[in-house]
């Protein structure tokens, strides 16, 4: 498959460059996760300083990790940890919040049914 041309002038296209790295996606991740924690921190009642305090890191690493600037695995898990929820949880879209809620709402029901919890 070729690149993708724009064309500034007629009979003058240039190419793009391929992404190899995959860094357009790793920016976008990087704003999912920022927005994420925020709406997990604020859904806590916590400041930026509170959880920079709970999970043990500076407040500017809270801010440049909300604002997509930054992302560091190993500060993800302490904020995790802060925030009472799985590091994987800090990557799901909003979308991708509601399907597992109501996928993980349908799987109880059906283990409840199998064991008669009911």
């Amino acid at each position: 498959m070729g690149y993708p041309l724009t064309d500034k002038e007629p009979g003058n296209e240039v190419k793009m460059k391929p992404d190899p790295l995959g860094l357009k996606r790793m920016r976008e991740l990087f704003g999912i996760v920022g927005a994420n924690i925020i709406r997990l921190r604020t859904g806590a009642g916590m400041s930026q300083k509170q959880l920079a305090f709970k999970a043990g890191v500076g407040r500017s690493t809270i801010l440049a990790i909300e604002s997509g600037t930054r992302c560091n695995l190993a500060i993800l898990i302490k904020l995790a940890d802060a925030l009472g929820v799985s590091p994987a949880d800090l990557f799901l879209s909003p979308g991708d919040h509601k399907e597992i809620t109501y996928k993980t709402k349908v799987l109880l029901e059906k283990i409840t049914d199998v064991l008669n919890l009911k």
